[in-house]
């Protein structure tokens, strides 16, 4: 048997399993292992941690524990400069999402916002998986087991349950701010919208709808139609805020 004290920072706490909520801790481990698979029996998943100090000393996911360490991890920081080699978490230079069957709502919003956003209600693991990696997007996901596959480089758990504060994390966790296209994408499918002359769609239109609009924008891939109307001002208005 070996021993290592381990402290968490920031909200990486809220992440912690049972047992482990009183830092620094002390963690009994039957031999020799990883840093990655350490903090992971803690319950934070490797792609939440942005720098991990090692008695001190910067160390990556592969560092070996042996005993006796004391090992601190940081969560991802936004504004604090670190040395880019010291740091496990980087800002991805696209901006393509993929988020799990119960983040539909967060889905919405970032396609809302602009944000290329895959999303299906019926995906597995294994086809998240999959498609996060053949199509190298972002994986969003409440599931921390998911996100503790090693295969997973890009990921962030956000941590509310409501859809408006989850939007307010991913955007400032990958820095999104300055990157909005609000209404550029469909909602519904992630279709990039196009401008479309009235008069091509003015037989779906309500009566008030053709006398109060006369810009609009269609979605190619299912057909919907869209344009500035009372829907955009019932949004949440958090979620308006980082619209405009």
């Amino acid at each position: 048997m070996i021993s290592v004290t381990l402290r968490f920072y920031g909200d990486l706490n809220e992440l912690l399993f049972t047992g482990c909520e009183e830092t620094p801790f002390r963690r009994r481990l039957p031999g020799t292992t990883s840093v990655k698979d350490l903090i992971e029996g803690c319950g934070v998943p490797h792609t939440e941690v942005d720098l991990i100090l090692i008695d001190g000393e910067p160390a990556d996911f592969t560092r070996l524990i042996r005993g006796g360490e004391y090992v601190s991890v940081y969560p991802f920081f936004d504004s604090m400069p670190l040395p880019e080699a010291d740091r496990l978490q980087q800002v991805p230079s696209h901006s393509r999402f993929l988020a799990d069957v119960n983040l539909g709502k967060l889905s919405r919003y970032l396609r809302m916002a602009g944000f290329d956003t895959a999303y299906r209600n019926d995906a597995g693991d294994a086809d998240l998986i999959e498609q996060m990696q053949e199509e190298l997007r972002v994986l969003l996901t409440r599931d921390r087991k998911l996100l503790m596959h090693k295969v997973v480089d890009q990921g962030y758990l956000p941590r509310s349950d409501d859809p408006a504060e989850q939007l307010l994390e991913v955007m400032r966790r990958f820095d999104l701010f300055e990157k909005v296209k609000p209404f550029s994408r469909c909602p519904h499918c992630n279709g990039v919208l196009q401008e479309v002359p009235k008069e091509e769609i003015i037989d779906r239109l309500e009566p008030l709808t053709k006398r109060h609009f006369d810009r609009f924008s269609q979605c190619p891939g299912c057909g919907q139609v869209y344009w500035a109307g009372s829907h955009r001002r019932r949004l949440d208005p958090r979620v308006r805020k980082v619209l405009n």
